[in-house]
C-alpha cells in the first residue's frame, strides 16, 4: 500500500472521528503505521496511535501482544493506565475494528524511557492481512523536527518500522 494514501487515510480516518482513538476509547486507528495527536517537537503526553499488519509470522497466533520502540535518544515514553490504552483489530481493511480490546482485556503495560509494550489476554486468533492498532498515552516528542523511525511489534515476534515526522 502506498506509504503517502496510507497518511492521508489515517489522517482522515481521525479527522473523521475527532480523534476518539485516542484516551482509551474502544477505538483505535486501523491503518499499519503510526498516528500522533500533536507532531509538535518538545509535546508532552502526546497519544500515538500504532498499528501493525500481521503477516505469516504471527497468523494462527493469539493476539497476546503490541508494542513500539522509539528512538532512545529522541522520544520519552512514559507509563500508561490501563484504562487509557486501547487496541483494535482491522480484518478485513475498511479502516473500521472488528474487534475491539480495553483495560479488561489488557494483563500488562509496561514501559522504558523509549518504549512501551502492551500485554493482552483476548482469545483472538490473529490472520494475515488483520490490522492490529494500539492508542498510548504517555509519549514525549523529540525537541528536534525531522522524520524518526519507530519499532512496531506485534506478539514479539513480527516486527515493522513506521516514520513519524516531528515539526
Amino acid at each position: 500500500m502506498n506509504r503517502q494514501l496510507l497518511a492521508i487515510g489515517v489522517v482522515a480516518l481521525l479527522a473523521l472521528t475527532g480523534c476518539s482513538a485516542f484516551g482509551g476509547s474502544d477505538t483505535t486507528p486501523t491503518d499499519s503505521g503510526i498516528e500522533l495527536e500533536n507532531d509538535n517537537a518538545g509535546a508532552t503526553n502526546v497519544t500515538y496511535g500504532v498499528g501493525i499488519e500481521a503477516d505469516g509470522t504471527t497468523d494462527g497466533e493469539e493476539l497476546t501482544a503490541v508494542g513500539a520502540t522509539y528512538p532512545r535518544e529522541a522520544f520519552a515514553v512514559d507509563s500508561a493506565d490501563h484504562r487509557n490504552v486501547s487496541i483494535g483489530v482491522d480484518t478485513d481493511g475498511d479502516d473500521e475494528n472488528e474487534h475491539t480490546f480495553n483495560e479488561t482485556h489488557v494483563s500488562g503495560v509496561n514501559n522504558n524511557a523509549y518504549s512501551f509494550d502492551v500485554t493482552l489476554d483476548t482469545d483472538y486468533t490473529l490472520q494475515s492481512g488483520d490490522v492490529v492498532s494500539v492508542s498510548y498515552p504517555a509519549i514525549t516528542n523529540p525537541s528536534d523536527s525531522g522524520n524518526y523511525t519507530v519499532e512496531v511489534r506485534l506478539n514479539d515476534r513480527q516486527t515493522a518500522n513506521a516514520t513519524v515526522a516531528i515539526e
